[in-house]
């Protein structure tokens, strides 16, 4: 028989405030893999030994013929991103994350890489953690072999994320959440569609005021393989007409506060929260050394102000919808609870 776990923890790695990075092992406990848990999808990705493309031997590569508990399915898999296209093969052998072992998980092998999608990337592969209506075959996404395999007392993971880029501070629970990343209390919302973790919200805020961007309703996803949050495109561009972000951050310290409302929960974004601070190298500015307002604008002309948002038009029935990305879960530590089916949030230590 196989006995449960309490809870289980495993260190992210924080890559320029953009990627979170942990460790799965595939195959082997110590064959280990540097990935993104994204619970924006539902697939595992993964780099094979049979791809010869750039992308994939520029990072480590898994090896089936080197596993005893490799199973071949030879499901082909073809996805297109917006900077290129991935074609795999889903087969499956025993995962590893952290101290939880998972049989026959099944997971994509990538053969062929067209364009950069991992090229430029700080990671080996993906690990879906969103709904199983989402994966490919009706394949069961890692969590989910994590629940019917009963390997932990209690279906629930939570993300911890730091803002000190390079380090490993943040982190991944699995089997509830960790009191000691966050302060004030978790407020839980219900997911309104097993598909993304997606959630009513009642309004978006500026400054307290309805700006109208709710106008039609809006849903939220809670998306930890998104760095940036996105909106849908027309909503997106008002709000950036409205918060007015100057280019040569001289109205940092004058920007408005956005807000999220759900359930009646308010959850403030500041300036610090929603705009990045670019050097005249391309690179983000360490959060330690903007969140001092005064001290960032005394840099004056060797940075630029950008917004941390993106455009993007979630199709119908689980759009359109805003995604909270990396900017929004690094300031709110985020419990996602399959067996209640709900987001929590807390404001992250």
């Amino acid at each position: 028989m196989t006995q449960t776990k309490q809870k289980e923890s495993i260190k992210l790695y924080n890559f320029k405030n953009t990627q979170y990075t942990g460790e799965i092992g595939l195959g082997g406990q110590d064959n280990k893999f540097k990935v993104i848990f994204d619970t924006g999808s539902a697939n595992i990705w993964l780099n094979s030994a049979r791809c010869n493309d750039y992308g994939c031997k520029n990072h480590k590569q898994y090896d089936g013929s080197k596993s005893s508990t490799y199973e071949h399915l030879g499901y082909d898999l073809d996805v297109e991103f917006g900077t290129g296209e991935l074609m795999g093969e889903i087969n499956a052998d025993t995962a590893y994350v952290g101290g939880v072992k998972i049989a026959k998980q099944e997971f994509a092998e990538i053969v062929r890489e067209n364009g950069d999608v991992f090229a430029q990337s700080d990671f080996d592969g993906i690990v879906g953690l969103a709904y199983p209506t989402m994966a490919a075959y009706n394949f069961n996404p890692l969590f989910d072999n994590i629940m019917q395999q009963k390997l932990l007392d209690r279906n629930v993971f939570s993300f911890y994320f730091s803002r000190q880029e390079g380090s490993r501070s943040s982190e991944l629970t699995l089997g509830g959440w960790d009191n000691d990343h966050f302060t004030g209390d978790l407020h839980f919302h219900n997911v309104v569609n097993k598909y993304y973790w997606l959630l009513d919200a009642d309004n978006i805020l500026v400054n307290d005021k309805d700006v109208g961007l709710c106008k039609h309703g809006c849903k939220v996803v809670a998306d930890t393989g998104t760095s940036l949050l996105t909106g849908p495109s027309e909503a997106l561009y008002d709000l950036l007409d409205t918060l007015n972000i100057d280019e040569n951050c001289s109205n940092v310290k004058e920007l408005p506060k956005l807000t999220f409302v759900l359930d009646g929960i308010k959850y403030d974004l500041d300036a610090n929260d929603y705009v990045m601070k670019i050097d005249s190298q391309g690179n983000e500015v360490a959060y330690d050394t903007f969140a001092s307002t005064d001290s960032f604008v005394e840099m004056g002309a060797n940075c630029q102000c950008v917004g941390s948002f993106m455009p993007l038009d979630i199709p119908s029935p689980q759009g359109p919808a805003w995604i909270l990305g990396d900017t929004f879960l690094s300031k709110f530590y985020s419990v996602y609870d399959r067996d209640n089916d709900r987001v929590g949030f807390a404001r992250s230590k």
